[in-house]
């Protein structure tokens, strides 16, 4: 399905990183470049705390051009199969114990959602306007549906109803069932820039949570869409983009904006309670009374989940310079994944560069791990692995190295 674009301009948050790309990176290479699947490393075997379990690389390495899409689709992993879609119009399914391809799907448009898999479902969309609800064991097609806008963020579900979010500032919910429209909520595109991406709905006690482009944040009711409150969290001359994924904690609700302020909201309204002075796009990820919340600047910040406090920070960016495709200042930006907490580390990758290990009491360098050309997705911990999609179109799965010491 072919749409007319819209006559304002989005732009994409990673504009300035693939234009250096094109110019830079193309000078000092001709024809192709090969990324390893699983790059050498020079450390002792009981150096590294985490080790390479398995990969997979989804594209033929003679097709490995130099630029390559980010990826945005990250691994969901249930009963031991991992669903991942990616940008050359496909949606996996994988043995998450050896990474062996149990069945492909072939999609209309490139998928950079996340899935949600419930019962013997599994449903994502494309960049095309589709939303696909499969079979999850077989891979067959139980039904499509068609949204205007492309399908981005991560779909959700109360298990009736199924929330997609795309790219024209609307959320529907479509059926579980039979993939049949039940209701549509959509929000005014702003004048001039947006950032590309959205805010994935979120499931909270019978309401869907998301943010949208011109600085609101909003709950509906899940079984008609009825407005439950309307809160604007941005107001600004530049971008003000809520895109950041809700996350719902006791009687409080987190979350952050582009280029503005993190914040932590009541859970029933919406009031602010407390705010941090950095803007982001990622979900945070909370573990215990820590919040790590990566900015849209290069850092990853440590907070104090009570008061938003900051404990620690980290700053990619410098890390980042050794393996960057342009050594230049103008490629200092680099846009950190959502942190994960692995064991006694807490880890986050780079859109251009290393997968790092850090220290959660202080945010110290412990481990770093360079992927092939960074990492967009956000990454995903079951148990004790690690699944992550790179931009270049692997995909890997480390654990936790027994020689470690």
């Amino acid at each position: 399905m072919m749409h007319r674009p819209h006559r304002r301009t989005r732009i994409f948050l990673t504009i300035c990183l693939l234009a250096t790309v094109l110019a830079a990176g193309c000078a000092g290479v001709s024809g192709r470049m090969i990324i390893p699947i699983a790059p050498e490393t020079i450390e002792p075997v009981d150096a590294a705390p985490l080790r390479v379990l398995w990969a997979k690389r989804l594209v033929d390495e003679t097709n490995q051009d130099l630029w390559r899409p980010m990826q945005y689709s990250f691994p969901v992993v249930e009963d031991n199969i991992v669903y991942l879609g990616n940008t050359w119009n496909a949606f996996y399914a994988f043995d998450a114990l050896n990474g062996d391809i149990l069945w492909k799907f072939d999609t209309a448009g490139p998928v950079e959602c996340g899935a949600v898999v419930i019962g013997d479902k599994v449903v994502f969309g494309d960049g095309d306007g589709r939303v696909y609800c499969l079979n999850r064991h077989t891979g067959l097609l139980q039904w499509v549906y068609s949204v205007q806008g492309q399908v981005q963020g991560r779909l959700a579900t109360d298990g009736t109803l199924v929330f997609v979010r795309t790219s024209h500032e609307r959320l529907y919910a479509v059926t579980l069932a039979d993939g049949k429209w039940k209701w549509m909520q959509s929000r005014e595109m702003p004048d001039g820039f947006t950032i590309r991406g959205v805010s994935s709905p979120v499931v909270d006690n019978g309401r869907v949570l998301t943010g949208y482009a011109d600085g609101y944040f909003m709950a509906y009711r899940a079984e008609d869409g009825v407005e439950v409150f309307k809160t604007l969290l941005q107001k600004s001359d530049r971008l003000v983009d809520v895109d950041s994924t809700p996350v719902v904690i006791e009687e409080r609700i987190y979350l952050a904006g582009y280029g503005g302020n993190f914040y932590c909201l009541n859970r029933d309204n919406a009031a602010i309670q407390w705010t941090f002075n950095r803007g982001s796009v990622q979900r945070a990820e909370i573990d215990g009374d820590i919040i790590y919340l990566s900015d849209d600047q290069g850092f990853l910040f440590a907070l104090e989940k009570r008061t938003g406090k900051e404990l620690w920070s980290f700053d990619l960016r410098e890390y980042d310079l050794e393996n960057s495709l342009a050594k230049s200042p103008r490629r200092k930006l680099k846009i950190p994944t959502t942190a994960v907490p692995f064991g006694k580390l807490v880890l986050v990758a780079s859109s251009d560069g290393y997968i790092y290990g850090l220290s959660r009491e202080k945010g110290e360098l412990r481990w770093k791990f360079w992927p092939g050309y960074g990492v967009t997705s956000a990454m995903s911990v079951v148990q004790d692995r690690l699944y992550v999609h790179t931009n270049f179109g692997n995909v890997y799965c480390l654990k936790p190295n027994p020689f470690h010491r």
